[in-house]
């Protein structure tokens, strides 16, 4: 029983993260149709500059959010805007290479910049653990916990309650209707895709202590969002959470009670027997 309990709440402690990471390109697809296959490498990119901060300036991860949040947010709206944006109305598959060259390219010039030996981020909570009757949780896994629910919670009311948000869902809806109600769908387009990325940086953070850092890394964060992202309903933001959950805790059950190779297939059991019974997504398709 301790050690269900160890794996469910190392499951749910890691899922909300994976949720979060999943939430910044179920945002972008929800109003542009775009799937982004560099998403994690954008993830990688947010950890590796909160390396290189603290190698400069010895900043945490958490205090060097202050850079690389603006930072990150920055490159999205540049990215999208003179890379994506061009080629957004052709063919989707121009999209697809598109995406994948940028993960290619990001995959790379980290390589060349930071080597390819593991790196690490140290932090002042790193290596302090929190203890709930037996369970034993690291205290870095319990910040991202409750760092990727107010965010999902923030997002919840931004898209409710302000007019940004309201123009959001609008282009969502229908972006030929929005743009004759005087909705600037180009901007709002820039706009969603640079926050998309801004989540990665805070993800990247959240991640990154404790956490070895390797160039090729991206590709598995990219995976882990793809499966959170179809399993939720695509545009459904609780679904998307709740996938993400799904999938941190078949992970940590399969690490525990599986050999170490079926352990890491367990995730994607658990994506294909959902997805053959419930195509639609766990909550459906209709947006949060």
């Amino acid at each position: 029983m301790d050690e269900l309990l160890q794996a469910l709440a190392q499951g749910l402690l890691v899922g909300s993260t994976y949720g979060m990471l999943a939430l910044g390109m179920g945002l972008i697809y929800s109003v542009s149709g775009i799937v982004n296959f560099s998403h994690g490498d954008f993830v990688s990119l947010g950890m590796y500059l909160c390396f290189a901060l603290f190698s400069a300036f010895a900043l945490d991860p958490y205090v060097s959010l202050a850079i690389t949040l603006p930072a990150m947010i920055l490159i999205g709206a540049l990215v999208y805007r003179y890379l994506i944006q061009p080629v957004a109305e052709a063919h989707s598959l121009m999209v697809v290479q598109l995406t994948l060259g940028i993960a290619l390219a990001l995959q790379n010039g980290i390589l060349m910049i930071f080597g390819g030996q593991p790196h690490r981020v140290p932090s002042a909570v790193e290596a302090k653990l929190v203890m709930l009757g037996n369970v034993v949780m690291r205290m870095p896994h319990v910040v991202a916990f409750f760092a990727s629910i107010a965010l999902a919670v923030a997002l919840f009311v931004i898209l409710r309650s302000t007019d940004i948000g309201r123009a959001i869902r609008a282009v969502h809806q229908n972006a030929r209707a929005a743009a004759l109600m005087g909705v600037d769908v180009g901007r709002v387009k820039v706009l969603t895709f640079a926050v998309g990325i801004g989540l990665l940086a805070i993800a990247g953070a959240l991640l990154a202590p404790g956490t070895p850092l390797m160039p090729s890394m991206g590709l598995r964060y990219t995976v882990i969002t793809l499966l959170a992202l179809v399993l939720g309903g695509m545009t459904n933001f609780l679904g998307i959470m709740l996938a993400g959950v799904v999938i941190g805790v078949s992970e940590a059950l399969g690490m525990i009670y599986l050999s170490d190779t079926l352990g890491m297939l367990l995730p994607y059991a658990v994506f294909v027997l959902i997805v053959l019974f419930r195509p639609e997504g766990i909550l459906g398709r209709s947006s949060a």
